[in-house]
Formats: C-alpha cells, sequence, structure tokens
C-alpha cells in the first residue's frame, strides 16, 4: 500500500495531487477533443433563453407571433427566423431590418437600400413585386398569385421600376392595389428575347396608354412618372394628355428616349399652363423640331413651376431654338435647362439662336445652368457668349463644349 501511494505521488496521479489523473484526461480528450489553450472552455449547456428562442423560431410558421418575447430578446429571435416563411405570416409581423435583409441577399443582387426609403423591408417588397410584374403573362393563375401579392406588401411598396412589362394587362389593377406608390418606372415590351424577336412586342401600345391615363387623375399619390423607351408617339401622347392635365400630383415627368415629334410636344404643352405642377421635364432623344420648339416656348412664357427642362438630342435647328430662347426671356421659374445636340448654329457664329440667347441672357434673372454643348455655335458664337456673360451674373453653369469654340474665346 505504501509502495502504490508513493508510486502515485511520484506519477501526479494521486487524489491529493496536483493532476486530474490520466483516466479523467482520456475520457475527456475522448468526449471533447484535444484542449486548445488558445480557447476558451466550450459551452456545456445553453442559456435557457437561447433554447426557448430557438424553440420559437422553430414553430414561428405555426405560430407565428412575438407576444410574451421580451423586448430584448426579439432581434434575437427574428435573427433565427427563417426566410421562407409566407409573406402574408412574416410581413406584418416582423419589422425587424436584419431580418428582411436576410430575406433580401437571398433572393436578389446589388441590394441599395437607399433607393428604397434605406429600408431592407422596403427593398424587398418593392423587388419582390417588380419581379413579379416583369414576369406576369396575364393568365388566370397568374393573376390570382399576383393580386394575392399586392395585397401582401400594399403598406411597403412606395417605389416601383418595371423593366418590362410584357403583358399589356390593364395597369389599373396596380394603382388601386398600391395606396403608397409615389413613383412609377414602367417600360413596356419583353427584354432578353433572343430568337423570339417581334417588333410587335416593343413599346407601348394605343390600349397601354388609354389604360395609363385613365388612372392618372384619380392617383392621389404618384410624384414621379417615368416612361422610357416605350415608343411613345404622337398619338400615344395625345391620349396620354387627358389624363396629365387632369393630374395635379406628378411633379417629374420623363419621356426621355421616345418617338415624341410636334404634334405631341404640342399637345404636350397643353399640360403645362400656369395651373400645372410639373418641375422637372425630360423630352430626351425624342423627334422634336422647329415647330415643336415654338410650342415649347410659349409655354414657357407663362408657367412658373418648371425648374429643370431637358430636350437634349432633338431636331430643333436654329428656328427652333429661337423659339425656346424667347421663352424664356419671360420665364420667372426655370432653373436648370439642357438643349445639347439640337443642330443650333450654322458653324460660322452668324446664326440667330446664339444672338436670341445672348439677349435672353440679359433680361433672365432666374438660369442658374445651362447645357449647349454637341451644337455648331462657332467661334464668332463663342464671342457673343461671352460678352453676355459679362452682363449676367445669375448663370453659374453653362456647358459649351463641342461647338468650334477655341478655348482662348472663352479663357
Amino acid at each position: 500500500r505504501l509502495h502504490l501511494r508513493e508510486k502515485g505521488k511520484e506519477s501526479g496521479q494521486g487524489r491529493r495531487g496536483g493532476g486530474r489523473g490520466m483516466v479523467y484526461e482520456q475520457i475527456h480528450t475522448a468526449r471533447f477533443g484535444a484542449a486548445d489553450k488558445e480557447t476558451p472552455p466550450l459551452e456545456f449547456v445553453r442559456p435557457l433563453s437561447e433554447l426557448c428562442l430557438r424553440a420559437a423560431a422553430l414553430h414561428f410558421r405555426s405560430r407565428p407571433t412575438f407576444a410574451g418575447v421580451p423586448e430584448k430578446y426579439k432581434e434575437r429571435l427574428a435573427a433565427l427566423i427563417p426566410t421562407d416563411l409566407p409573406l402574408n405570416v412574416s410581413a406584418p409581423l416582423i419589422d425587424m431590418e436584419q431580418y428582411w435583409k436576410r430575406c433580401a441577399t437571398d433572393l436578389f443582387q446589388n441590394c441599395l437600400p437607399a433607393d428604397h426609403g434605406h429600408s431592407w423591408k422596403q427593398l424587398f417588397f418593392e423587388k419582390t413585386l417588380e419581379e413579379a410584374l416583369e414576369n406576369f403573362d396575364g393568365s388566370d393563375s397568374a393573376k390570382a398569385s399576383l393580386h394575392k401579392l399586392l395585397a401582401t406588401c400594399a403598406d411597403f411598396v412606395y417605389k416601383l421600376r418595371i423593366r418590362q412589362f410584357a403583358s399589356h394587362a390593364d395597369i389599373g389593377f396596380i394603382f388601386e392595389a398600391l395606396p403608397n406608390l409615389y413613383s412609377l418606372s414602367i417600360t413596356f415590351g419583353s427584354r432578353s428575347v433572343g430568337m423570339k424577336y417581334e417588333r410587335s412586342i416593343f413599346g407601348m401600345k394605343l390600349f397601354d396608354s388609354e389604360c395609363l391615363s385613365q388612372q392618372l387623375p384619380r392617383s392621389e399619390t404618384l410624384t414621379t412618372l417615368i416612361l422610357q423607351e416605350n415608343i411613345l408617339d404622337d398619338e400615344k401622347m395625345r391620349r396620354l394628355v387627358v389624363g396629365l392635365r387632369d393630374n395635379v400630383t406628378i411633379t417629374s415627368l420623363d419621356l426621355s428616349h421616345n418617338r415624341i415629334s410636334d404634334r405631341g410636344t404640342r399637345a404636350l404643352c397643353k399640360c403645362l399652363g400656369k395651373e400645372s405642377v410639373v418641375s422637372s421635364l425630360n423630352l430626351c432623344d425624342n423627334q422634336i423640331h422647329s415647330e415643336g420648339g415654338k410650342f415649347l416656348g410659349r409655354a414657357l412664357q407663362s408657367n412658373t413651376c418648371l425648374l429643370d427642362v431637358n430636350i437634349r438630342l432633338n431636331r430643333l435647328g436654329e428656328k427652333g431654338g429661337c423659339y425656346v430662347f424667347e421663352g424664356l426671356k419671360s420665364n420667372v421659374g426655370l432653373n436648370r435647362i439642357n438643349i445639347s445636340g439640337n443642330g443650333l448654329g450654322d458653324g460660322s457664329g452668324q446664326g440667330e439662336a446664339v444672338r436670341v440667347f445672348a439677349a435672353m441672357l440679359r433680361v433672365n434673372t432666374h438660369l442658374r445652368s445651362v447645357d449647349l454643348s454637341s451644337n455648331s455655335l462657332g467661334a464668332e458664337g463663342g464671342v457673343v457668349l461671352r460678352d453676355s456673360l459679362e452682363e449676367n451674373v445669375h448663370v453659374t453653369q453653362l456647358d459649351v463644349r463641342v461647338n468650334k469654340i477655341a478655348p482662348e474665346v472663352l479663357a
């Protein structure tokens, strides 16, 4: 017995020795692996609160509620809830942004909440609805599914950017189902059609313009309407104007990259009178000629609400430019105008448009930014501009690049 006790002391395995014993170490290694001195010991038992939260998250689909969960644990519970819950369950109950961030990043790429009110929940529902509308084929089953989705996300959608709407269905249901919609960008047609290309599937049809026109007077929240790349011509523009004329909420109107010509411009200008609330108008890349410039000039004479007008890449020419600049002489509201790429001037500097523009600068005290780039004002036209700017202290930005003006003229 004495011999065994001494042997235990020597090996450090005695009951009162400093070690835990070889058997204990072997059992511990077999159960938990070799100990790592650099890492803290494992937590053998999770807190009861964590176990409860995991159980609540596991059964959230069958019992969706936060009732009884202390406030300090709700964020943790939301982090454990699976992201594949039915939207009609998760939408009204979960407001935690981290949950909707997980939902959004699981489904979509390039998520920018800054474009969606700095809200992940708003981003998720807006992109989900956009995807559903872009893939909508007009079938009965698709209609039922879409109406169900609209009912679920109605309170969380404020802005829509529909890059393709191939079904050409009556879009009235969008306005009726979304009471908070303030910005709508829609392009009719299909994308990435490949070998299935047909000219008829692209652009807005007369039916589409009539349906949209009927909804515009009824809208009480829409402030931004973007109809880019819709092959919108004069006839469709005339039908759309019927609704625009009675709308009192739209302040930003984008009709760029279409086929609006002089007749369509004339119809549009009827909406730009003294009672108009449109402050930003984009007619870039259309087919507006000098006659359309005459109507724009007349509208600018009396309009006091427009702040920004973009008519670049049209075909105003010398006469059309003169009409626009004459209208600006008596305009008291416009701050910015872009009239680049409109064929102003003949390259010699003897054109009439640049002289009318110079005369306008001497009397207009409200204009702050003008883009005259990509025209043909010529060297003498540059001298005329320089002289007029010496008498105007209000214009802070003037772009005259690609106008055949020598740099030293404006130095």
